[in-house]
Parts: structure tokens; C-alpha cells; sequence
């Protein structure tokens, strides 16, 4: 895709992974054929800012040898899958990875599905919470009791289809050939929320051969999010979590990371939703090394850190559409707020009212226009301004007039 400041080239993880030398080719690519920049999205993909039309075969090339390149667009464009970074890690957790293996080996091999919309996408989720990392799916996979698992739709979260751990990827796919029936007969059907709004989710589960079942979903992880720094349980160590301030690293910094990781015998890592990189350590040693070389990197490795609530999309100039540069706007406020940033669970900073980087309402959200920002509360970028037009060196002080007065 173009954007302001080149070619952008995503990379998807396979069921949510990467091996330390898939990452190492990522950002030897990088730094090779592109700018140096490697975003991190909320969908858990690594995108290689900068590329030329020059370099751009030559990346592929080098992502190809790698093993990062499907054999064809339509394959990798159906592989919108996000898998909770903690399965399989955290024992508080079901481990279902292996099912969305399974899922997005279905997924590439039946053409079919291909012609899913571009951002249609799949989750799991090792806990009863559907949501990975707050962010929800069209289709969202959670397991409420280890021997059952539960099927939600997006824009119905009261209700699931209920399945054992044999349906769970033939359901999936009954379900998203659903979706595909109705968007084939109305195309104003862009996502599943759209087919919910208009049928129902009973009509849906009903037509792809499954029950709609009222269903508890959890309010909260049992590890708490977001998963950055050394993650545990009870007591015991299981993985070291490290976050890219608002979803970017470079090269070089990269490069060290897996570096040391490689040397302390790390060999995968789980990309989260929340732009955190989840790498499976047991030892506390290691953890502690890792998450040193971090910090000298000025990496994330505290949960509280918080840039980790926040989603800021690339901004100006490295995005067309943006009129402000929000990666140094968003500094600029964790400098100027510090705690005070506490009180907003959630803060999108947008530099246009597309709001690419976050889907849904968050607690504060920051929308660009000619140099400038509205700020909508408890919103997305479309919703009410609160407060209106103003400049970078106002909006310290328009957010603490706000925690002065009551959320709406």
C-alpha cells in the first residue's frame, strides 16, 4: 500500500507467531529495502515502512527466503487471524493455538473464503474473555469452561454458539460462509457487525447450523492486561512481555532484541493486539536480561506504562490522510500528564476522523484536522466533540479540565 512516506509492506504472523529468525529477516528487510521503521499493528501484523517501487521486489525477495511470503495475495489477505499472546503460556489459559493453525490452514486452502472483506477477521481467545487484547473479531473464539468453547459474533456480545473442541474450526467456517451469503445479496454488509445489526445473531448462528446460547463473558482477563514486562503465575514466571511505544521499532533496535533472545534460547514470539511482543521464557534470569536489553532500547517492560493504553495511528508525515504528527503529539502528553493519563483506560490518537488505529470508542480519543485536534469523549473519531480546535500545546490542559468534570 502507498502511504506519506513510501511503500508499506505488511507481514502477517502464522497463527499469531513468529520465530526469532523470521523477525531477524524482518529487520534485516527493513533496514535493507525500507525506511528502518517497523510498525507493530493492533491486529498483531508487522508492517516495513519506506519501501521504493526500487527496493520493493528485492523485499520481497528477501521476506520470501524467509518464509514470510504466501504463495499467493488471496492466501495471505484470508489470514486475519489474532491468537491471545498468553495461550499456551499461561496456565491460567486454555492453549488454542493449535485451532487457529487449523483454521488458517482451512482458511488458505479453501478459495472460497478468499473473497472474505479485506479486515473480516478471526480471534482466539485462551480465556472466557472473547476480546485479545480489548479488541474484538467478526468472528471471536473464547473458552468460558476448558471442555467448552464459545463462538461469538461481533456486535453480539450477550450470546455464542456453544461447541466442543472438534466443531470449533468447521463452525467457523459455516459461519463465515454465512456472511458471505449475505454480503453476496447485499453488499452494504462490509463486516459481520453490519450482518448482525440487520438479521440477528440467532438468524445467523441458526443458518449455519449452530444454537445462539446466552452466555457470561468474563469482564477481564485472569492475567491483567496489558501483557508487558515479567508475566507470571502464582508466582512463577512464564513469559517476558516488551511493548513498542505506540507500535514502533526500528531496525537496529529490533535487530538487538532478537539478538539476545536468540542467545538466551528464545525461539518464538507472540504478537499481541496491544502492541506487545510476548516472548515464552520460563527463567527468571533470562527474563531479567531480556528485559535489561529492553529498557536500554527504551522499549515497554512495565504494565503501567502508559503508552500501552494508548493506539495512535503513524500521523504525518508518514500517513497522507494526517494532518498532525501523532507519535510526537502522544509523547508530548505522556511527558506533560504523566499519572494523569491513569484515569483514561483507553486514549486513540487519530490524525485523521478514519481512526485506522483503533476500532470502537475509547475513553479519550484525540482527532486531527489541519494541524490541529478535536477530543471526543468516551467515543470514536465520528462521535460528539468535546472539546474543539485546538493546538498541540493546549491539550494538557483541556484533558485535566476534563478530569475535573464528571464522564458522561
Amino acid at each position: 500500500m502507498q502511504s506519506g512516506d513510501g511503500l508499506l509492506l505488511r507481514v502477517r504472523p502464522k497463527a499469531g507467531s513468529f520465530s526469532i529468525a523470521e523477525l531477524g529477516a524482518i529487520a534485516d528487510a527493513a533496514a535493507r529495502f525500507g525506511s528502518g521503521e517497523i510498525d507493530l499493528t493492533n491486529r498483531g501484523n508487522l508492517q516495513l515502512r519506506g519501501v521504493s517501487e526500487e527496493t520493493y521486489s528485492d523485499a520481497l525477495a528477501a521476506l520470501g527466503a524467509a518464509g514470510l511470503i504466501d504463495a499467493e495475495a488471496g492466501a495471505e489477505a484470508v489470514r486475519n487471524i489474532v491468537v491471545d499472546p498468553l495461550s499456551g503460556l499461561d496456565p491460567a489459559r486454555a492453549d488454542i493455538r493449535k485451532y487457529a493453525v487449523a483454521l488458517e490452514q482451512v482458511l488458505v486452502q479453501d478459495r472460497r473464503f478468499w473473497s472474505l472483506p479485506g479486515k473480516f477477521g478471526f480471534s482466539f481467545s485462551g480465556s472466557s474473555q472473547p476480546r485479545v487484547g480489548g479488541r474484538t473479531a467478526d468472528i471471536m473464539i473464547a473458552v468460558p469452561r476448558r471442555s467448552e468453547f464459545a463462538i461469538f459474533l461481533d456486535g453480539d456480545m450477550a450470546a455464542a454458539a456453544l461447541v466442543s473442541a472438534d466443531e470449533i474450526v468447521d463452525a467457523a467456517m459455516r459461519l463465515a460462509a454465512v456472511f458471505l451469503r449475505l454480503r453476496r445479496d447485499d453488499q452494504s454488509v462490509a463486516r459481520m457487525k453490519d450482518a448482525v445489526a440487520q438479521h440477528g445473531s440467532a438468524m445467523i448462528f441458526s443458518a449455519a447450523s449452530l444454537q445462539r446460547a446466552p452466555v457470561a463473558a468474563a469482564e477481564a482477563d485472569p492475567v491483567a492486561i496489558s501483557p508487558a514486562g515479567p508475566l507470571e503465575h502464582s508466582g512463577r514466571i512464564f513469559a517476558a512481555g516488551i511493548g513498542l511505544p505506540f507500535g514502533r521499532i526500528i531496525a537496529r533496535e529490533f535487530e538487538a532484541l532478537c539478538r539476545v533472545a536468540s542467545r538466551l534460547g528464545i525461539e518464538v514470539v507472540n504478537t499481541s493486539p496491544e502492541r506487545v511482543l510476548v516472548f515464552p521464557v520460563g527463567d527468571p534470569e533470562a527474563v531479567m536480561a531480556l528485559l535489561a536489553e529492553a529498557a536500554k532500547l527504551h522499549l515497554i517492560i512495565e504494565a503501567r506504562d502508559p503508552r500501552l493504553a494508548m493506539d495512535v495511528c503513524p500521523g504525518a508525515p508518514a500517513c497522507r490522510n494526517a494532518s498532525t504528527e501523532t507519535r510526537r503529539d502522544a509523547q508530548h502528553l505522556v511527558d506533560a500528564l504523566q499519572e494523569s493519563l491513569d484515569a483514561f483506560p483507553s486514549l486513540h490518537i487519530s490524525g485523521c476522523e478514519k481512526g485506522c488505529a483503533r476500532r470502537g470508542t475509547a475513553a479519550l480519543t484525540l482527532v486531527g484536522h489541519n494541524g490541529r485536534y478535536d477530543i471526543v469523549r468516551n467515543g470514536d473519531p465520528s462521535g460528539p466533540v468535546t472539546v474543539a480546535d485546538i493546538a498541540l500545546h493546549e491539550i494538557a490542559g483541556a484533558i485535566k479540565s476534563l478530569l475535573r468534570q464528571p464522564s458522561p
